[in-house]
């Protein structure tokens, strides 16, 4: 078992995928208990340990719903320029967090601050409990720890 950093390679694939045409989705429980899988152009590393998504509604769709349940799952396939291929799934426990509203927006890609040009929503903090995937290039990834 080893601890979760999401630097280098995978930092790489994650920033920006939504501009490479190879978006992060988002599964969650939505408020009638159903899976939802929504695609975040916002998704971020946000430190070694967390990712960082924004949510245009504060009151409906993934920011309501991480209210009462908060374990999220996460998939990246793809390639990119800089880095590896890779295919990545990720779990964590996401929190809506709006002292990070101004360093998540700002870090988003162009695209998706256009959306909300006024800053209606609201940042969301995923804390990473684990990461299993994969790339031709660097073999298997396999990332996890107790707590998430």
């Amino acid at each position: 078992m080893s601890t979760i950093d999401l630097s280098g390679d995978i930092a790489v694939a994650i920033n920006g995928a939504y501009d490479r045409g190879n978006p992060v989705v988002v599964g969650y429980t939505d408020d009638r208990g159903r899976a939802s899988l929504s695609v975040r152009g916002s998704t971020q590393v946000h430190g070694k340990t967390q990712l960082a998504v924004w949510a245009r509604s504060t009151t409906t769709g993934l920011a309501k719903a991480i209210e009462e349940r908060p374990y999220v799952s996460l998939l990246f396939f793809g390639s990119n320029d800089a880095g590896p291929r890779m295919f990545l799934s990720i779990k964590g426990k996401a929190q809506v967090d709006p002292s990070q509203n101004d360093k998540v927006y700002n870090a988003m890609i162009p695209g998706e601050r256009e959306h909300d040009p006024e800053k209606n929503g609201v940042a969301i903090i995923i804390e990473v409990g684990e990461i299993n995937g994969f790339s031709p290039e660097t073999g298997p990834i396999s990332q996890s720890r107790d707590a998430a």
